[in-house]
């Protein structure tokens, strides 16, 4: 008998820069997506930070959104 996996296609990836996988935010990311949308998120160590990959283009809008908001902030000075 041959077990057969289903493959998901990645629909996109993000890094996050200076994040990693343990780190306290990203795991709020992850529960709040989970309780949201129940879907599957894929993490891995990236060169810079942490990448989340994707299977569904709503996913990956959201999490674009977060990102651009991300980028925001760190480029706005602190005062």
């Amino acid at each position: 008998m041959v077990k057969r996996r289903k493959e998901e296609e990645i629909v996109g990836v993000l890094e996050f820069e200076g994040k990693s996988a343990e780190d306290p935010e990203v795991l709020g990311w992850l529960a709040e997506h989970k309780s949201k949308n129940g879907g599957k998120v894929r993490l891995s160590q990236g060169a810079k930070g942490v990448r989340v990959m994707f299977s569904k283009d709503a996913d990956m809008a959201h999490w674009k959104a977060r990102s651009d908001k991300l980028a925001k902030a760190k480029k706005t000075p602190a005062l």
